[in-house]
Order: structure tokens, then sequence, then C-alpha cells
């Protein structure tokens, strides 16, 4: 029987309802129990969390250079701390420029850079069957992407994405604290999320 617990700290809406559909996708009662505990908010929120599960805090870059090096700075730094003191983890998951493009990457591939936050959401209409005035963040319209979206689809984003960041030039790259980080498309979201299917055997 397999239980696992993860707290994540999300940016919005839209990451902590993502989460919850990972969770149910991989759910198999009673075998596999695979559980986000969530809480809006940034990394910094993290900071004031005391639970023994391992934790992730989902960002995006949203073309807010210096907010994104805080952000894993902290992630970074809270990792170290967890290690030594109780031997839990501590993952950045982020996604540039945005979540949207982490929605795309389930259905199709995209990897050219984008200038504007607002990018992708023709993109995400028409993949996932809106019309051009639908606001992609509103909760029924989030709620019917994600039920379009299955566990092969998941698996599909990763690949999408380690593709994208074995396409980078390592003259690309930026560093931020050890962390290795390349202008959009760019993602760590997709290897917190590899992690969480590997632990459970489906990846």
């Amino acid at each position: 029987m397999y239980r696992k617990t993860y707290f994540c700290v999300c940016e919005g809406q839209q990451e902590e309802m993502y989460l919850k559909r990972v969770a149910f996708l991989l759910k198999k009662f009673p075998e596999r129990v695979v559980t986000f505990n969530t809480a809006c908010g940034l990394p910094e929120k993290l900071k004031k969390n005391y639970t023994e599960y391992d934790n992730a805090a989902l960002f995006d870059y949203d073309f807010k250079d210096t907010e994104f090096r805080h952000n894993i700075n902290i992630c970074e730094q809270l990792q170290r701390k967890s290690r030594r003191k109780n031997g839990k983890n501590v993952y950045h998951a982020y996604s540039n420029a945005n979540i949207d493009l982490w929605f795309i990457l389930h259905k199709e591939d995209f990897n050219r850079p984008v200038a504007a936050n607002d990018a992708y959401i023709a993109d995400v209409r028409r993949i996932y069957g809106f019309n051009q005035e639908a606001d992609i963040k509103e909760k029924t319209n989030l709620e019917r992407i994600l039920k379009q979206i299955t566990l092969e689809d998941v698996r599909n984003a990763i690949r999408r994405a380690d593709q994208i960041r074995a396409g980078k030039l390592e003259s690309d790259c930026f560093m931020v604290s050890t962390v290795t980080c390349y202008g959009n498309p760019d993602f760590s979201l997709h290897e917190f999320l590899k992690i969480v299917l590997r632990d459970c055997g489906e990846l």
C-alpha cells in the first residue's frame, strides 16, 4: 500500500487545481493514494511550515526577474536546512513564462520564446476547445481544461519539458544560487512531477 503526501505552496488557483487533478489521476484506492496539501502563497510561506512532508513551491516567472530569483533562493535555502534537520526535501517547481505553457505541453509541442504573459492564451483556448473570448483562469473553465488532462498527458508534458531543456545552449543559461535556469520556455515544475510519478511507480 502506497501513501504519500506533499505540502505545496501555490502561487495561484491554476497550480492548486492542477495538483488536485494529478492526485486524482494517480489515485488507485486502496493501493495508492498521493495527496497534495496546498496553500496559496509564495515560497516564503514554507518557512512557517512544520509538516513532516516533502515540500514544493509552485510559481511562475511572469517576467518578474527579481521576484523569480528570490523565490528560487528561498527554496534552495530551505532545502539545505530541511535536509540537514529532518531529511525532507523542498522543491522549487516553476514555469517560465507561466503555467499556461505547461497546459499546452500536455497536448502539443511548444518551444518558442514569448515576450508577454498573455502570449499562450490563444493556444490554450484552441487546444482545449474554448472560444476566443473565454477566460481560461476562471474556475469552471479551468475545471474544463483539467478534465481533459490524462496521466499520459502529464507524462507527455514532462517529456516535452525535458526536450525543451535538452535543446538549450549552455551559453543561454543563468545561475540562481546553484540552480541552472534558462529564458522561456523553461521549467522546474516537470522535475518535481517526475519525482512524484517515479516515487509511485508511474514513470
